[in-house]
């Protein structure tokens, strides 16, 4: 299957802006939430918010059994990883 790109901007505020042509196709309608993800090697996968809830509660089912294992805080272990991110990347430079 073949796909067709068009190269949109991005802005300064981070913003941008998805062709109507897309959009149309897509069904996409001013105002809807899209969820936004890392895809691999590098791609910015955007898709309808409900689409990917259940992806969301799968997440958030895996935290939960996380926490129950571990009793450990969950915020508590992302400071942990970005104190250490941080020094990580400050080593770096």
């Amino acid at each position: 299957m073949a796909r067709h790109a068009t190269v949109v901007r991005l802005s300064s505020k981070g913003q941008l802006v998805i062709p109507a042509r897309l959009r149309r196709k897509l069904g996409l309608t001013t105002g809807q939430a899209l969820a936004v993800r890392a895809g691999t090697h590098r791609e910015i996968v955007l898709s309808p918010a409900e689409e990917d809830s259940r992806g969301l509660e799968a997440m958030l089912e895996q935290a939960r059994s996380w926490v129950a294992t571990r009793r450990r805080d969950l915020v508590a272990e992302l400071h942990d990883r970005r104190r250490r991110e941080r020094i990580r990347e400050a080593g770096k430079r």
